[in-house]
């Protein structure tokens, strides 16, 4: 049988008790000071946080939309799990929506859910920063992940529900439908998020 002398037993409960009490303070990229994410995203990321060769080619003076248009617009020819930048994802758009709800995902972004006047809903993401590193809008993407975070609060892996008005500039994007909430109909969302503002 083993046998644990008290010394190492004590070290033992004492490391447990901090590991379990300690709470790292929280900082405006959405997370806890000293944690890094524990994954970022894989598939079409590049495309996603603008780190691509291609992002160069984005026009980032956004035009205004809606919701309702952009989850109009029809999947591009090409489109696929590991497709480069696409000629629609070349563009940045600003839409005002009615934010309903967002929660932190597991690749780090915050998932916005966003619904237009007719109800039709879509995807916006922030991605953390530093799940960015080197992309030509890292800066703006820091911003927008602050702003979000000083008006609504850290994300968490759970749903938060609200129901505020909120103004989404961002790069559209055509993801893989997978189940997320909120999904358009054609998978489009602004990702990445490039400025939030009520």
């Amino acid at each position: 049988m083993l046998r644990i002398g008290k010394q190492h037993t004590l070290i033992l409960l004492v490391a447990l008790l901090a590991s379990g009490c300690s709470r790292p303070a929280a900082t405006s990229s959405g997370l806890a000071e000293g944690n890094t994410p524990t994954q970022c995203g894989a598939e079409r990321w590049a495309v996603k946080t603008l780190t691509d060769p291609e992002a160069g080619q984005v026009n980032l003076a956004p035009k205004p939309a809606t919701v309702e248009t952009l989850a109009g617009l029809p999947v591009p020819n090409g489109f696929g799990r590991d497709a480069q930048r696409l000629e629609p994802e070349t563009q940045a758009y600003t839409v005002a929506a009615t934010l309903v709800e967002f929660k932190g995902e597991a690749d780090s972004d915050i998932h916005l859910v966003i619904v237009g006047a007719s109800g039709q809903s879509m995807i916006a993401e922030i991605p953390d920063p530093s799940c960015a590193q080197g992309s030509r809008v890292l800066p703006q993407i820091s911003r927008a992940r602050a702003q979000f975070v000083g008006r609504f609060g850290q994300p968490s892996p759970s749903w938060h529900h609200v129901n505020a008005p909120i103004q989404v500039t961002g790069v559209l994007f055509f993801d893989v439908p997978h189940g997320q909430a909120g999904v358009a109909p054609n998978a489009v969302e602004l990702h990445p998020v490039v400025d939030v503002s009520p």
